[in-house]
């Protein structure tokens, strides 16, 4: 054997399986197959914090307009050549030659990281139906261990007497309606002090420590493309993969492989391998994303200043007001910061975040079609998304977007000054259910309550793709309950 567990993707979740596999069976041998480039600096750093000052340099000025930005397309890096070791970064779906026309805002990452060197950190607690009924009596056990893998905590970021008092008018325009606890409050992050760093992003090098080469039994393999799954009948063997430079390929025996490509890519590698269950790819679901902004004085809050940014930031706060399911069906993404006069010189005024992220009905019919004969460009099969909003979404829609413009009056008075838009689907990057998890074996998911493949021993997914519900939230914190899964029932087979 090559290895004990191959993991596709060295993002969050295949960080998070490696790390739990070798926390609960130490010395277990782990090879993590990435097809992306490691970057500059450090292996799998979050970006803001990039041991490389350019590439640190570059994404500041990116955000600089606010985490919205990373939303609407500036990310992405532009058309994509696997051959010419394509530059570290985010590349839409459509860049790879896939028909992402019915969800054009798609998009995947291509590095060592994965969404891990790019997300946002926040880390806001599931509840309601966003957790998956097969595993809700283990979920609060699940999730407290996700805490502590993505160092969540809620004091990172806020709150400033601004933040303080932008919490305050929210609960008065939205108390009523929210359950107990789920009123306006600090958004928890994956953020944490270390190393004279204020706010240090969790990333999978600080989820796995050993990405950086210097462990005996962890094994990274960046620019390997993992081509498909080897198969004996209905085992999983390992992994044909092909490095990317020299265009080499080899096989890879494992006694367990891990499938952590992203909820676009595992169905397409599941698929390219012949492992084709009734619903991959099926139940493809996003919540809509509308974002906005209103422009706030100080003294309408109450308070005297503008707070300042901490260095390197863009915002002083990070709130939320959570969904309270159907009595206020919306996740609210807040954020506080300075807006600044025309010569960058002086903050004239708060610049408040208010986006609505707005649930949607999930439905098979919303999916990844893969072809049998096309590819794309890295050779594997290409792919179709149908997608599109029901009656009952551009409804609820309708309404968010009407109590989105109640918030900007609550924070910034009844003559408030914003702007507010409704970014195309693929935007928020938060996929989940094409490789959903289902009680049972009954044709509705693609794998069990623990990530494992429906009639493919020895072979998992982990992932957002595995959630089976709407996620009306950012999604990382909750997808990662199931690499926690898959890790713990690896481990079982390991020992059993």
């Amino acid at each position: 054997m090559d290895a004990d567990v191959l993991i596709v993707g060295s993002g969050i979740m295949g960080a998070a399986v490696a790390a739990e596999v070798g926390r609960l069976r130490p010395g277990t041998r782990i090879t993590i197959v990435e097809a992306g480039p490691a970057g500059e600096g450090a292996p799998a750093r979050h970006l803001h914090d990039s041991t490389d000052a350019g590439t640190r340099d570059a994404y500041h000025a990116h955000v600089a307009a606010g985490v919205q930005s990373m939303y609407v397309g500036a990310a992405t890096a532009g058309a994509f050549d696997a051959r010419s070791a394509s530059a570290f970064g985010l590349y839409d779906f459509a860049a790879l030659g896939h028909d992402a026309t019915e969800m054009p805002a798609a998009a995947s990452a291509w590095n060592v990281g994965g969404m891990g060197s790019h997300w946002t950190a926040a880390c806001p607690t599931p509840w309601g139906h966003e957790i998956p009924a097969a595993i809700a009596s283990e979920w609060e056990a699940d999730y407290e261990r996700v805490r502590s893998i993505l160092r969540i905590r809620s004091d990172r970021f806020g709150p400033t007497p601004a933040g303080a008092a932008v919490l305050e008018a929210l609960t008065r325009a939205f108390g009523d309606v929210s359950a107990s606890g789920r009123g306006p409050q600090i958004m928890p992050m994956g953020v944490f002090r270390a190393d004279g760093v204020e706010r240090r992003r969790t990333d999978p090098g600080v989820i796995l420590p050993e990405l950086d080469g210097s462990s005996e039994t962890v094994t990274l393999l960046s620019g390997t493309l993992a081509r498909r799954i080897l198969l004996d009948g209905q085992r999983a063997l390992g992994l044909e993969v092909e490095d990317l430079r020299t265009g080499e390929r080899r096989k890879l025996r494992a006694d367990h492989v891990v499938v952590a490509a992203d909820a676009l890519r595992s169905p397409q590698l599941l698929f390219a391998s012949g492992v084709r269950p009734q619903a991959l790819g099926r139940y493809l679901n996003e919540h809509a994303f509308i974002t906005g902004r209103v422009f706030a004085e100080p003294h309408h809050l109450g308070v005297d200043e503008v707070p300042p940014l901490g260095e390197g930031e863009w915002m002083t706060d990070s709130l939320w007001l959570p969904h309270s399911d159907d009595a206020q069906p919306f996740h609210w993404q807040i954020s506080v910061g300075p807006l600044f006069s025309e010569d960058l010189q002086e903050a004239v005024a708060m610049a408040v975040g208010i986006s609505v992220y707005v649930p949607t009905e999930v439905r098979e019919t919303s999916r990844i079609e893969f072809s049998e004969t096309e590819t794309d460009a890295l050779g594997m099969p290409r792919a179709r998304i149908h997608y599109d909003y029901s009656d009952t979404d551009l409804a609820l829609i309708e309404r968010a977007t009407r109590e989105q413009r109640v918030a900007f009056e609550a924070v910034a008075g009844a003559d408030a000054v914003g702007n507010t838009l409704l970014l195309p689907p693929g935007s928020s990057l938060h996929y989940s259910g094409t490789v959903r998890m289902s009680e049972t074996d009954d044709g509705t998911g693609v794998v069990d309550r623990d990530g494992a493949v429906w009639g493919t021993e020895g072979l998992f997914v982990a992932g957002n793709g595995v959630l089976p519900g709407s996620v009306a939230a950012n999604i990382t914190a909750a997808g990662t309950v199931t690499a926690v899964r898959a890790a713990r029932a690896i481990v079982r087979r390991l020992e059993g």
